[in-house]
């Protein structure tokens, strides 16, 4: 009985560290963004980012290249045929 508790009680320990290692860290992470996006002035700094890089994109002659704007024109394409073919409901 004593070395099952005490295989248990390894195992336990040993499950709990690689759950730390692996997910811990990527949920400790996540909820540290969280926070920081909970906070105001965070909050104020990140649209002002925003509106600084969108500033930023109208100012260009050309905000795609030409491949990039063949590859949205031809998905923009594809989605309304499909939009057109399908059922009404």
């Amino acid at each position: 009985m004593r070395q099952f508790i005490l295989k248990t009680f390894i195992i336990f320990v040993a499950v709990y560290i690689l759950f730390q290692i692996t997910l811990g860290y990527r949920i400790n992470e996540f909820s540290s963004k969280i926070k920081s996006i909970a906070n105001q002035q965070q909050r104020i700094e990140i649209k002002n980012k925003i509106l600084n890089e969108m500033k930023k994109g109208t100012e260009k002659e050309n905000i795609f290249s030409d491949e990039e704007r063949v590859i949205l024109s031809n998905f923009i394409n594809k989605i309304l045929n499909e939009l057109k073919t399908a059922p009404p409901k």
